[in-house]
């Protein structure tokens, strides 16, 4: 079966980057080719995910097409990927937060939080923060363009990234800062050699444009009680999810409400709390299957919270597509690549300075 994400794809994608700049009969310039980083099957969906967890129909036919630039501690980014789900959950014990900022620029996605499901269609710009938890659905191919910064960078609205992810208003002001970072993107692919001065002010300019999209928000540094509790939940499900006789009535304990309360506080939310909890498991499960040297399944369910290997065996043929030993066997007999596809690390950093 040929590829979804194939040449005409990519010239469509570059086209679209380059604001009409770059012509279908070119062809693909070679600066473009030997910058997108392509990736594939269940390995990519593990490559590509950042502080996220991916899903698709069929993860073996996922693709995925990957530019991107450091600026400093920023990153510009655009994907060209096939239809799939990415769940974003808080990470405790994270080195930095971080902040992805991304305009819809083909396709269509759906983003879902506690606060409800909202589409973003094609031109709106929004955001996913690592501070909160969140789903995105993307449908058909999809392309996202935007930057990812660290979310220390947005002191002031601690409140908003608590939500996970939003849109922003459509204003002027947001539907030029979409423009922008598509360009300015373009433009440090195309010619990647810079001078210092040039690739500091272009990282201001670009912590600027996101603060002024933030401001946009009412109530800086306001947070309200049931955005906190709902944070103190997710981050209670982080820290005790390994452990089997961690439950419901456990958490509701532990934030000193009853389940009613709870389930209240969760209500109109995509899934169940006990959802939310096995998807947290299984996470952890496909991270210790890719422990090396292996682990048996019962180590695994035990460092995962199943009460036991069958437990473990079961919900992840399930949910995942595959038993827990055809998923390692097909993560380690891939051979290595990209493995920090969309973090920021000290690597990228230096790279972008």
């Amino acid at each position: 079966m040929g590829r979804v994400l194939d040449d005409a794809q990519l010239r469509a994608w570059l086209r679209r980057l380059s604001g009409g700049d770059e012509r279908d009969g070119a062809g693909i310039p070679d600066w473009f080719s030997a910058s997108v980083i392509r990736l594939d099957g269940h390995l990519g969906m593990l490559q590509l995910s950042n502080f996220g967890t991916m899903a698709a129909d069929d993860p073996a036919a996922f693709e995925a097409a990957l530019l991107r630039r450091s600026i400093g501690t920023t990153m510009l980014f655009s994907t060209l990927e096939t239809a799939h789900t990415v769940t974003y959950r808080t990470q405790p014990d994270a080195d930095e937060d971080i902040v992805i900022v991304g305009v819809a620029r083909h396709g269509g996605q759906r983003i879902r939080t506690d606060g409800g499901t909202r589409l973003m269609s094609v031109g709106r710009l929004g955001f996913m923060s690592s501070l909160g938890a969140s789903a995105v659905e993307h449908l058909d191919v999809s392309e996202t363009t935007g930057v990812v910064i660290p979310a220390s960078a947005l002191p002031d609205h601690h409140h908003v990234l608590l939500r996970g992810a939003d849109l922003f208003p459509d204003t002027p002001l947001t539907r030029a800062a979409g423009a922008a970072l598509v360009r300015m993107l373009y433009e440090w692919s195309r010619e990647p050699a810079g001078d210092r001065s040039a690739l500091a002010g272009t990282e201001t300019t670009l912590l600027a444009v996101v603060r002024g999209l933030f401001r946009q928000f009412p109530g800086a540094r306001a947070t309200d009680r049931a955005t906190e509790h709902r944070a103190a939940a997710v981050r209670i499900i982080e820290r005790r999810h390994r452990e089997a006789a961690f439950d419901i009535d456990a958490l509701a304990a532990e934030l000193h409400m009853s389940r009613r309360q709870l389930f209240r506080l969760f209500s109109g939310a995509e899934g169940s709390l006990a959802t939310r909890i096995l998807e947290r498991r299984l996470e952890t499960a496909r991270e210790e299957l890719l422990v090396q040297p292996p682990q048996d399944l019962s180590a695994v369910a035990a460092r995962s919270g199943f009460p036991d290997a069958a437990a473990l065996r079961a919900q992840f043929a399930r949910r995942v597509g595959l038993s827990p030993s055809a998923f390692r066997l097909e993560a380690l007999t891939q051979p290595p690549r990209l493995a920090e596809a969309m973090l920021l690390t000290d690597e990228q950093s230096r790279r972008g300075s």
